[in-house]
């Protein structure tokens, strides 16, 4: 009874920030040249801080995917007409197919800047870093990226 509960508390604490304006996103960036469908969403958690949650679409080719997956706790400064935000956090990169998956964990930061275009609407512009651990070494690449955002 008391984990049930507890879990019950924590999905509450979850939900209450859920209930505030987030926002919705999908965009491209490029890594290493190649393009990268991004998607987004970001839950606010207090004035200045949100946490995003994103995927991205490496590749699918092949009978294979290639796809990222990460969550990143932000810092947002709200402007007058624009929102700059940076953050950092961690997730995974997964390649997919012929019966296995294969996935390497991942770090990650990012910097950007949100406009909006209407109450409901906006662009953004960021890049990001993506650092894979793997193997017993570390390497990194930058991914500038934009898109569009709605506000739900």
């Amino acid at each position: 009874m008391r984990r049930m509960m507890a879990v019950g508390a924590v999905l509450g604490l979850l939900a209450v920030p859920a209930l505030s304006q987030g926002l919705l996103g999908v965009g491209g960036s490029f890594w290493t040249g190649n393009p990268v469908l991004d998607a987004f969403v970001q839950v606010p958690l207090s004035d200045v801080t949100s946490l995003r949650m994103g995927v991205g679409t490496v590749f699918s080719a092949g009978g294979l995917n290639a796809f990222t997956i990460d969550g990143t706790f932000l810092v947002t400064i709200a402007l007058e007409t624009l929102t700059p935000y940076f953050g950092a956090g961690a997730g995974a990169f997964m390649v997919t197919g012929g019966g296995s998956a294969m996935g390497i964990f991942t770090v990650n930061g990012i910097a950007g800047v949100a406009l909006p275009l209407a109450d409901t609407f906006g662009i953004y512009g960021q890049i990001r870093f993506l650092g894979q651990v793997g193997g017993g070494g570390f390497t990194g690449d930058l991914l500038p990226g934009f898109g569009l955002y709605v506000v739900f």
